[in-house]
């Protein structure tokens, strides 16, 4: 009996040391597991920005148009002189050789502004001898009448959408006593509420004016002499007040990450995060020359050495996986699509940067019976040498 005993307690030893290494086996194999899926996404997120196919717009045509933003994810919204009475707003589609007519507008336009948000686009009109501030929807191409603008407030104007596209907001001197007015018109509801800006100065220009989506934020480029400075506002009953400021680059961009923190390039070129929650300053790139945030904030476009553009993914204050995308061209207009698959690239060749160029349109009042072509009709543009699509891989 007791080597009955002793076989079976044997077997049992023999059968439990077996029952140990498989299990030791099974649990390896699945610690393996997550580490290679980590693994391929890591290498996926790296990849993101590598470029498939670069389009150059309309370059088997000799028709020349201006790309102003988005209207879906693979096609443009250009500008086109029609003639002498008539700007036409047409659609050029991948892969952007031909484009199509969605409507035309009186030739008598100033400024320009496209939010691809509502497919909705701001403009100044002339009509016999007065200006108002009109915007159309590209849908209905129903035109709305938001304000008059008086001739000597062309010199001051500024206006742009909030990223949402519910916005829009400008920026005008009060005609009868010189002071600044920001104005803030709700799309949705359409309503207008204007706010005093304190501390306005004839001898200021204003380079940009940004709304928060949720419209109680603003941020403003302000030139004063050789000195420029980004600002953060905010309303208190009809005034608008400042809550920080910052210098600036001269031509700097500011665009909003979230309805708390701003993007803008300072004096010496580095591009900035300011989070006012709690007073954080980050940098995010040195040496940017201009920037451009994807529509859902989590790309970003930039320009280094002037004329090098790259993408990367921003997460949080940091910005990831650098990738060039293109060398040759100093951008005036950069743009994501909505599906953050395409750039529109748009700007000069770095040797054609130092030769005479057309004036911003907001420089000078126009002439009441002047024609405005495609190039002056938006805002800041002028002939541009390049036009591109980069499309991601």
């Amino acid at each position: 009996m007791s080597k009955r005993w002793c076989r079976m307690i044997t077997i049992c030893f023999l059968i439990t040391i077996l029952l140990a290494g498989c299990s030791s086996i099974s649990r390896s194999e699945t610690i393996i597991i997550p580490d290679e899926e980590e693994t391929s996404q890591v290498k996926e997120e790296q990849g993101a920005y590598d470029v498939k196919t670069i389009y150059r717009i309309l370059s088997k045509s000799s028709e020349l148009g201006t790309p102003i933003g988005w209207i879906h994810s693979t096609s443009l919204l250009s500008l086109f002189d029609e003639n002498e009475k008539t700007v036409s707003m047409e659609r050029v589609d991948a892969p952007y050789e031909e484009h199509l007519k969605l409507l035309g507008l009186g030739a008598k336009l100033f400024f320009m502004t496209f939010s691809p948000a509502n497919q909705s686009i701001a403009y100044v009109k002339q009509e016999n001898d007065s200006y108002g501030l009109n915007v159309i929807t590209l849908g209905e191409q129903k035109e709305t009448v938001i304000a008059p603008i008086a001739m000597e407030q062309f010199r001051s104007l500024r206006f742009g959408w909030s990223n949402n596209g519910r916005y829009l907001v400008y920026l005008t001197n009060k005609s009868e006593n010189k002071e600044a007015l920001i104005s803030v018109y709700d799309w949705k509801e359409h309503s207008l509420k204007s706010y005093s800006f304190g501390g306005w100065d004839e001898a200021d220009i204003i380079g940009s004016i940004q709304l928060a989506d949720d419209a109680q934020s603003v941020a403003i480029v302000r030139s004063r002499g050789k000195q420029s400075y980004v600002e953060i506002g905010t309303w208190s009953g009809s005034e608008m007040v400042r809550q920080y400021e910052h210098l600036a680059a001269n031509d700097s961009q500011v665009e909003w990450i979230h309805n708390d923190q701003i993007a803008f390039i300072g004096q010496e070129g580095t591009l900035y995060a300011y989070d006012r929650r709690n007073a954080a300053f980050s940098v995010l790139v040195e040496g940017v020359n201009a920037f451009r945030l994807s529509p859902d904030r989590k790309s970003i476009a930039y320009a280094q050495d002037k004329d090098t553009v790259y993408a990367a993914s921003l997460y949080g204050n940091n910005v990831l996986n650098k990738t060039q995308l293109f060398k040759g061209v100093i951008p005036s207009l950069m743009a994501w699509s909505q599906d953050n698959r395409r750039l529109l690239l748009s700007g000069w060749k770095p040797y054609e940067w130092d030769k005479p160029r057309a004036a911003p349109a907001p420089a000078q009042a126009p002439e009441p019976a002047s024609h405005s072509s495609a190039a002056q009709v938006v805002e800041g543009a002028s002939r541009l040498n390049q036009n591109l699509v980069i499309e991601f891989k």
